[in-house]
């Protein structure tokens, strides 16, 4: 996690002139690493201490660019700089905070840079879009009818840590069965440094792979509107991984893939042994009906959504507890789960509640909403598998999690005791 500023502008600097951007910043100097001859670290001259990280020069596009950021609309190149927030932990979980010292000489380092390439600073945590004279109110027209989105996840268990295949399953499935989410641009930030055709699918997986720990893989690019597919570690707290596709349904009635999504729903809840997947309609761009995990709580999974979803996707033991509730004339099922699907054509829930009547299916099953209203779970369903529940205490995969993260608090310990030995 870190605190980062962006500058755009229309040169890129080569190694050495960009160093000595960095030099001109009283206290600062690059390392440069001989056989790459590029920036390895920017450290403070005195105590080798790294102060901040630089990505780049990326190439960007309009595209790649926030509508809003018109100052650097035209702008061909990104730099980022990366500081990193301090992380303490105490009784009430973590805190983050930055390091001011740090902060401030990354803010004279971004201006110096900004000037050496005619660009401008853009610090994303507290931008906002310069002021302009407000266009005449036109006459006012009709209004639109709202675009429909529709909403794809599928989600499963993630209990080993070496477990790095999600990506490649996806990207076989999608070109299989759903051309539509295969993504022109994909990355773990923006810009997104992948790209459909031009890359092969093998630097698809070998990002996940390589990049995904803890970070989400983004998809990007019509007619998808967002992606993501859940990075590849094993969290203490969220033990469920997914993938998440949201497309506005009118593109894909344009490209005629509405009959290519109940396969490829299908195919990739059995490819990556999902224990439920959903199909949404809806017209937020952002929400569904089910309750966002807090990781407050201890159980992995909220439960089943609070509104009837055009498609569900059950695994065998989740199948036979939701049996009874659900139309068995528009179920089907194999030997690695049960489809259930209200209509033909993609609906949204107010036409499914007239099908399934209100509740969909028994609260029990459902996660509690919070009160607050910001669409996350108070409280995770009363009913569901075992295994989608925080294993026992002391139970043979509690013991297995807490192993695992035994070890990866004495990696990061050895890497800090290795960097402090180095700075003596």
């Amino acid at each position: 996690m870190s605190y980062d500023l962006e500058v755009y502008g229309k040169v890129a600097l080569t190694t050495k002139e960009l160093a000595k951007v960095v030099s001109s910043v009283r206290g600062l100097k690059a390392a440069v690493d001989r056989r790459s001859q590029t920036i390895s670290s920017i450290v403070h001259k005195r105590t080798r201490e790294m102060a901040f990280e630089l990505d780049g020069p990326d190439l960007v596009e309009s595209e790649d660019i926030p509508e809003e950021w018109t100052e650097v609309a035209d702008a061909t190149v990104l730099y980022s700089i990366h500081v990193s927030y301090d992380v303490q932990s105490g009784a009430g979980g973590f805190s983050f905070s930055v390091d001011e010292a740090k902060l401030s000489v990354a803010t004279a380092f971004a201006a110096r840079l900004a000037e050496r390439i005619g660009g401008t600073v853009i610090d994303p945590q507290t931008y906002e879009p310069p002021e302009r004279e407000p266009d005449p109110e036109p006459a006012p027209d009709p209004e639109p009818p709202r675009p429909r989105f529709l909403h794809l996840r599928w989600y499963r268990l993630l209990d080993d840590a070496n477990d790095k295949d999600l990506a490649e399953i996806y990207l076989r499935t999608a070109r299989e069965f759903f051309k539509p989410g295969v993504p022109p641009r994909f990355g773990t930030h923006e810009p997104f440094q992948g790209r459909f055709p031009r890359d092969d699918d093998a630097q698809f997986d070998a990002m996940y792979r390589e990049d995904c720990y803890l970070s989400d893989l983004i998809l990007a690019g019509k007619p998808i509107e967002h992606g993501t597919i859940d990075g590849w570690t094993n969290d203490l707290e969220r033990r469920t991984q997914s993938i998440r596709l949201k497309f506005e349904l009118d593109r894909l009635e344009k490209v005629k893939a509405l009959d290519a999504i109940e396969p490829f729903f299908v195919a990739l809840a059995e490819r990556t042994g999902s224990f439920f997947a959903f199909a949404e309609v809806n017209t937020s761009r952002y929400g569904t009906a089910h309750p966002l995990m807090d990781v407050k709580l201890k159980d992995p999974w909220s439960g089943l959504p609070t509104a009837p979803q055009w498609l569900t996707w059950f695994e065998p033991e989740y199948a036979e507890m939701v049996a009874p509730h659900l139309d068995p004339i528009r179920t089907k099922a194999n030997g690695q789960g049960t489809l259930h699907r209200w209509t033909e054509h993609p609906a949204g829930a107010d036409e499914l509640l007239r099908l399934s009547g209100d509740p969909w299916i028994p609260a029990g099953f459902r996660g509690v909403l919070d009160p607050a209203g910001d669409g996350r779970c108070a409280q995770a369903a009363a009913v569901m598998p075992a295994s989608l529940r925080y294993p026992v205490p002391e139970s043979p995969q509690a013991l297995r999690i807490e192993a695992h993260y035994a070890r990866v608090r004495e990696i990061e310990a050895n890497a800090r005791n290795r960097a402090a030995e180095g700075r003596r």
